[in-house]
């Protein structure tokens, strides 16, 4: 009976997230939403609905939880980590400049914004939404100055950043805004008028629904026709190899509870959708981009899945 109790408890968190993200593919397939649909409401998610969500879960937060310097400082290192590890050893096996930033880059993006902080939210409610946000607000910005670096670089070994601009678009990121505008309510405990704190609910609510359905909507089954072998490996990376790193040494660090399980399933989950839109921008192999991205979103229902029954199991969350 336990063991069925398991697998409806992993049902109850994965099941919710993955049928919004099948009911995209499926009104996609009847013709009822296109590209278009899909990237103005992206935009509506990103600048919007997702700086909200996450204002509205950090007022309502102790500030002591959202200070927590040892999750912050574990968060980067293990993104440092496996960026540095990911951008080395691969330059040892891809000739191909265009695939090198590619690959490095759907290995360690994992999509924090709207399926981490799903399984965050499902997981653990109003405490994985906390520690979500925090993680997401912390290694966001750290992942665009990486995925600008690997693209740039990859392309071209004389290639510069031009650290300016970059700065300029960590600062003005929508969720970084929403952090450092949401932080002074948060520390002197100010409440907001109940009009205001519903009116921002009734936009935040709306904020995963859309971004699920919108990821359902943009996946690229004929690009899956074309994958290639460094898609799987890949998939391997990403979905096994860097969740079961980060689960030993976040235990071994003295994690445990809704930090151990949200720093989990933030680095479980699937490739970052955004990442596809910088390889066009930038340059490279986009059509590898929509392999890594397509089949991490569709594989991680199985191994998201097995990861919290797992730290169910032995009692870990």
């Amino acid at each position: 009976m336990d063991y069925w109790q398991q697998l409806v408890f992993v049902g109850s968190i994965t099941l919710p997230v993955f049928s919004l993200v099948f009911i995209g593919i499926w009104l996609k397939w009847r013709g009822k939403i296109n590209d278009d649909f899909t990237v103005k409401s992206s935009y509506i998610v990103f600048n919007l609905a997702l700086p909200v969500l996450m204002f509205a879960a950090i007022v309502r937060t102790d500030i002591a939880q959202i200070g927590n310097p040892r999750l912050i400082t574990f968060a980067v290192l293990m993104a440092l980590l496996s960026f540095s590890v990911l951008w080395f050893g691969s330059r040892a096996f891809i000739a191909d400049k265009k695939n090198l930033g590619v690959f490095v880059q759907g290995c360690f993006r994992s999509n924090l914004g709207i399926l981490g902080l799903a399984f965050c939210v499902t997981t653990f409610a109003e405490d994985g939404l906390a520690v979500g946000a925090l993680l997401l607000a912390v290694i966001t910005p750290l992942y665009n100055i990486l995925s600008i670096y690997a693209l740039t670089h990859a392309a071209s070994e004389d290639s510069q950043l031009n650290w300016l601009v970059l700065l300029k678009g960590v600062i003005t990121n929508p969720l970084i805004v929403a952090i450092l505008l949401a932080l002074p309510f948060a520390y002197w405990q100010i409440a907001l008028p109940d009009v205001v704190m519903r009116s921002i609910d009734y936009l935040a609510a709306m904020t995963l629904p859309l971004a699920l359905i919108c990821i359902g909507g943009s996946l690229s089954f004929s690009a899956l026709k074309q994958t290639q072998w460094l898609s799987w490996v890949a998939v391997i990376i990403k979905l096994l190899l860097m969740p079961a790193i980060v689960s030993i040494l976040a235990y071994a660090t003295g994690f445990r509870g809704v930090e151990l399980g949200c720093l989990i399933l933030m680095f479980a989950s699937p490739t970052a959708a955004a990442s596809f839109v910088m390889v066009r921008t930038i340059g490279g192999n986009h059509t590898l981009a929509a392999n890594i991205i397509a089949l991490t979103t569709l594989i991680s229902l199985f191994s998201v899945s097995i990861a919290i029954y797992l730290l169910k199991v032995f009692a870990l969350i």
